[in-house]
């Protein structure tokens, strides 16, 4: 977003827009929705304009107007059609700092007039930084036929509430509540049908429960962010992120992800890496009853699913013990995404009849054992292994996997920053990966896919470095 959007509000000195012609009058038709009058400076008015004058809603100023015509306005267009012109207006406004528009000169503008979905009090600017402006247009198109056009009553009737709400509804998450179910429930749903009556007395009725209800419990959501495309977010955890006072989220998680987040939630970093905690779990879980104890919405964010190698289960048991109440919200585990980006299956009927999730290190950050597990027996089927964090010690893995009886030609598929822009793939043996992990180029975050399934055709760019090296070598 390279433009900050924001409203103008039209108290006092009134808007101006320099020129006479058709252009002007679009931009002063514009303005006039929410200005009281605009001042237009210009020598010879069009038709429209000159009827505005007559009606009292646009002021003439002189044709050229200086520094003292434009100090002080809320925001300039020039409108004029003349290079030159237009130019000195814009160059006078900046100067000043006051916000100016220049239609089709971005380079002169400051501020960019949005295509406006109006509904009254309810009022929607879209904008494309001038990029796309028939894009803006055609989503002001669905919006208007999406926005109930009664929006504009249901708005000012909360306005007429919001008073009474705040000397009766505890402020904070009690009262944000209480709106939340007033918009989302048969008081909103009366109001846009034009039962006013109705919607008057059932706002009333809440506020009253709401002022003699006891004080709200919190609760704590675990929530999966997914492994870092937004777009994989579930419903579910978008809701989440839109309900939270409060998110507590892991360093992995996906840029873009926490722009779901309310502006007002407070937001607490608490990501972990190996070898670099810098919040220990018996700190999260305090956290997270501490919020949860003083009546607020807690989101524990995590990368991919909480559920898998997330701690998930560490802090469930930590809520439960002191009885707050808890919600678990799945999300898209990387190895899951990993897959899906590929285009290579998990499972396959000729080659994959199981998939075993692993961790790449043990409690404390310990080279992995495997001892609960029978890698020989996996060695003699047919298997997937998916490994989370193990970078770090992928060689390992791959000595340990080929002691069991796993081929030294299996196929390994290493995918870091699974679903993100910067995804990268490589392809290896277990061979390769034991005898040089570290000519693979690994970092975390990155799953191994060990199987027959890593070997099959895959979706994308993959590179298969040793088999590059090796090109180069006889060359």
């Amino acid at each position: 977003m390279r433009t900050f959007p924001i409203f103008v509000s039209f108290e006092g000195k009134p808007p101006l827009v320099t020129g006479g012609g058709e252009l002007a009058a679009v931009k002063t038709r514009l303005l006039l929705k929410r200005a009281p009058s605009v001042d237009v400076a210009a020598e010879h008015l069009v038709p429209e304009l000159a009827k505005l004058a007559e009606a009292g809603l646009v002021a003439l100023v002189p044709a050229r107007p200086g520094i003292d015509q434009l100090r002080g306005r809320p925001l300039v267009i020039a409108a004029t059609e003349d290079d030159e012109e237009d130019t000195r207006v814009s160059a006078i406004a900046r100067a000043l700092g006051v916000p100016v528009n220049v239609p089709d000169r971005p380079e002169l503008c400051t501020f960019a007039l949005p295509a406006i979905v109006d509904r009254g009090e309810v009022t929607v600017a879209i904008g494309t930084s001038a990029a796309a402006p028939v894009l803006a247009q055609r989503l002001r198109a669905w919006l208007e036929r999406e926005l109930h056009p009664r929006l504009d009553a249901l708005a000012k009737l909360a306005g007429e509430f919001r008073s009474t709400v705040a000397e009766r509804v505890p402020s904070g998450p009690p009262r944000r509540k209480f709106w939340e179910a007033v918009f989302e429930g048969a008081a909103a749903e009366a109001m846009l049908e034009g039962d006013e009556k109705k919607a008057r007395g059932l706002i009333g009725t809440a506020i009253d429960e709401a002022a003699e209800a006891a004080p709200a419990r919190g609760r704590v959501l675990l929530v999966g962010g997914g492994p870092g495309d937004p777009e994989l977010l579930t419903m579910k955890a978008i809701r989440a992120l839109k309900s939270a006072d409060v998110i507590l989220y892991d360093r992995l998680v996906g840029d873009g992800v926490l722009d779901h987040a309310r502006r007002e939630a407070e937001l607490i970093p608490v990501g972990k890496a190996k070898g670099a905690h810098s919040m220990q779990q018996a700190e999260i879980n305090a956290l997270l009853v501490e919020h949860a104890r003083a009546g607020k919405t807690v989101v524990r964010l995590k990368g991919g699913d909480p559920f898998i190698f997330g701690r998930g289960g560490e802090e469930l048991d930590a809520l439960r013990a002191e009885g707050i109440a808890v919600e678990i919200v799945p999300g898209v585990t990387a190895g899951i995404a990993a897959a899906a980006s590929l285009q290579i299956p998990l499972t396959h009927r000729d080659v994959s009849h199981t998939v075993t999730f692993l961790s790449g290190h043990e409690a404390g950050g310990e080279d992995p054992s495997f001892e609960h597990l029978d890698l020989a027996a996996l060695a003699a089927g047919k298997n997937t292994l998916l490994v989370y964090m193990g970078v770090s010690t992928a060689g390992v893995i791959a000595k340990k996997l080929l002691e069991a009886g796993f081929a030294p030609t299996l196929p390994v598929m290493a995918v870091e920053n699974a679903s993100r822009d910067d995804e990268r793939r490589v392809l290896a043996t277990i061979a390769d990966l034991a005898a040089s992990p570290e000519r693979l180029g690994l970092k975390s975050p990155a799953v191994l896919i060990f199987g027959e399934v890593a070997g099959l055709p895959a979706s994308g760019i993959v590179e298969d470095i040793l088999a590059l090296e090796e090109v180069k070598r006889r060359a």
